[in-house]
């Protein structure tokens, strides 16, 4: 008898905490989900036309996970996500937003980025990514450049910090303080890239995006350390 009874304890121990683990999992799943879902950015600036999900746009406007935002002719706009963080999409530039997956599509176009503290965003030790068809640049908080010059180009430049480049089934960590291009190119399923330029941007530009965060560049070497 006191057997069955030691026995049916520590089961009723083990069950309980059993069902405690599965709770507190669940729950830390479930905070992530809400964690992702609450962030969203803001639309702070804009000129020409810029569409929302196919509807003109407007500033003040939320930009939430599965998004599209869109430039036409002469249009461009500046989304802050986080507080500190900022990107403006050039004209003729289409991207879809994905929060929950800490991830940036550039489809068309080219973005300049800003990304100041990325903490939501970042989860198990993985990037905030911007992708374009041919690489995807993981982001931990830099300076950069993306465009997508065609459907097998893309031109990224580290404009001040570090990247983690993805291309097909390799990888490349790029670096810098002052503006380094390169080209990714996809040609017959294989991904390649070359040094490039200094294409599309410059230093007022970047100066201008990270203004909105109130951001200054650490262009000296001395303060950047890259």
């Amino acid at each position: 008898m006191k057997r069955t009874g030691i026995f049916s304890t520590l089961l009723s121990i083990l069950m309980i905490f059993t069902a405690t683990q599965s709770f507190a999992s669940g729950n830390r799943e479930s905070m992530g989900s809400v964690a992702s879902s609450s962030i969203s950015g803001e639309i702070v600036y804009m000129e020409g036309e810029v569409f929302l999900n196919n509807r003109e746009a407007k500033i003040g406007d939320a930009v939430a996970s599965s998004d599209t935002l869109e430039t036409g002719v002469g249009g461009f706009c500046e989304v802050i996500f986080e507080d500190a963080n900022v990107f403006r999409l050039d004209e003729l530039t289409i991207t879809r937003i994905n929060w929950t997956e800490s991830d940036i599509v550039l489809q068309q176009g080219g973005i300049s980025a800003v990304m100041n503290k990325l903490d939501k965003l970042i989860r198990e030790m993985k990037n905030f990514t911007i992708s374009t068809p041919a690489t995807t640049a993981g982001v931990r908080g830099t300076v950069f450049y993306v465009r997508v010059e065609d459907e097998e180009n893309s031109y990224v430049c580290i404009c001040n910090g570090e990247l983690n480049m993805t291309y097909g089934e390799k990888s490349l960590g790029i670096e810098g303080v002052h503006h380094k291009g390169y080209r990714f190119t996809s040609e017959n399923g294989t991904v390649t890239w070359n040094r490039a330029p200094l294409l599309y941007h410059d230093d007022r530009k970047m100066e201008a995006v990270a203004s909105q965060i109130n951001y200054r560049i650490p262009w000296d070497k001395r303060e950047s350390g890259y």
